[in-house]
């Protein structure tokens, strides 16, 4: 092939293999977006074990919502955060529930949310992550971790697991109420979180 006839032909390769480069990664395939997940309140559960006068007691949050983030190939980046209407606790006893309320507690006029902030998941094999986050409670910010059972359907997720809580690191019925009613330091929270995927 004489040069002349060469030369139109490496222009052309030239020029189309220039416009592929130019058009960098906007012209391949976007990567999935994380999927956006509501909490069904009325589908989910967040209970409560702990010790009174050195016997168990349950109680339970009746409302709270969240939403969050998760992709399955990229569990570090999944997001949450639940928002629990301290109020809305329940002892099983009208009383002590509404003391509960009280400024010596969640000081629920001051502080009506306890917040929960999922910052990232860590895969430990099957269905099990390790959840590490912030926990909030009376203005008062810890870190907390903990292992969860997480299942993915087609439209829905359901997690479950326990939070380890110190009552003391948030000043929780720390005060003269003490006088009158033991409450053991440590608080079990269990959750049973059902979701759903935004359209």
């Amino acid at each position: 092939m004489s040069g002349a006839r060469r030369f139109p032909l490496a222009l052309a390769v030239i020029t189309t293999l220039a416009g592929t480069l130019a058009a960098g990664p906007a012209s391949r395939p976007a990567a999935a977006a994380p999927k956006s997940w509501s909490v069904a309140a009325e589908a989910s559960r967040i209970l409560f074990d702990y010790q009174r006068n050195g016997q168990p007691a349950e109680g339970e949050f009746s409302r709270f919502a969240g939403e969050g983030v998760f992709d399955h190939d990229a569990p570090g980046s999944a997001t949450l955060e639940l928002r629990i209407d301290s109020a809305s606790i329940d002892l099983r006893d009208a009383m002590a529930s509404a003391f509960a309320t009280s400024a010596e507690w969640f000081d629920s006029a001051t502080h009506p949310e306890v917040v929960y902030r999922l910052q990232r998941l860590v895969a430990e094999g099957g269905d099990r992550f390790r959840a590490d986050g912030e926990l909030t409670i009376r203005g008062k910010t810890k870190p907390i971790s903990t292992t969860i059972t997480l299942r993915i359907g087609d439209g829905s997720a359901r997690a479950t697991g326990t939070l380890k809580v110190d009552r003391t690191d948030f000043l929780l019925g720390v005060g003269p109420s003490a006088m009158f009613v033991d409450i053991g330091p440590q608080v079990a929270v269990r959750f049973e979180l059902t979701a759903q995927r935004a359209p």
